[in-house]
């Protein structure tokens, strides 16, 4: 099992898959890779977005290997364990409602892949699409790898505070994650139950005033309020 980051452009990995592997792109119509011999997604083939093809010139896929499904649908896809030599799935993950089902049926049917999805600076600064939005609006997930597992976690609303996002887009790589794995991988959901739990997993160097101010519009209380009702339980409990 490995699952590790990678500088190399998706093209530079397209290019190192030998000629007769199998290859599927999953999720991919907007954006489909030429290289994929299938593509399994939820537009059909007609809807794809032919001006973004990439990896070759001439795409290896056809209508008759076009797969249109919902991927998030908990039936398994049409193809036998360990079908594919390899997959892709780009920027598909951080869309979906059901990102976890999508990679357990991306290992089932593949034997190695790509995955590649806006990296987690990207999904929490400023400017990307809007001046006071972080990340892209469309986005449900911020998915980072640590400890050598994917991880998403529910992009909620707490992430477009001026005091939690970052104030600059990033440039160049800082705005993807690709990820190269072989055998299996593992994944996880990271469920978080309030406000403070986003902001001390975005990691953000929040004062205790910023805390205090959020809870306080939280809850309709003014700020000395609350600390007063912090301080007393603190000191009685």
């Amino acid at each position: 099992m490995s699952i590790e980051k990678t500088l190399l452009s998706k093209n530079e990995i397209i290019k190192s898959i030998k000629d007769n592997d199998l290859v599927i792109d999953v999720g991919g119509a907007i954006s489909p890779c030429a290289r994929a011999d299938y593509i399994i997604d939820i537009l059909p083939y007609e809807k794809m977005s032919k001006e973004q093809i990439w990896g070759l010139s001439n795409p290896r896929f056809s209508k008759e290997k076009w797969i249109t499904r919902d991927i998030c649908d908990k039936n398994p896809w049409p193809f036998a364990d360990k079908y594919f030599d390899f997959s892709i799935c780009s920027h598909v993950l951080e869309d979906i409602r059901d990102p976890i089902w999508v990679c357990s049926e991306l290992i089932r049917i593949s034997k190695a892949g790509l995955i590649e999805i806006p990296s987690r600076l990207y999904e929490t600064s400023y400017r990307v699409e809007g001046k006071k939005l972080a990340g892209a609006s469309h986005h449900r997930w911020i998915i980072d790898l640590e400890n050598k597992i994917l991880r998403f976690t529910f992009k909620t609303s707490w992430v477009h505070l001026s005091w939690v996002a970052n104030k600059k887009a990033p440039q160049g790589e800082n705005r993807v994650l690709r990820l190269l794995w072989k055998d299996n991988f593992k994944y996880k959901e990271n469920i978080l139950n309030s406000g403070l739990d986003t902001i001390l997993y975005l990691k953000r160097k929040a004062s205790s005033k910023d805390v205090d101010d959020f809870y306080a519009r939280l809850f309709g209380y003014p700020r000395l309020f609350y600390r007063f009702y912090k301080y007393i339980k603190r000191r009685f409990k």
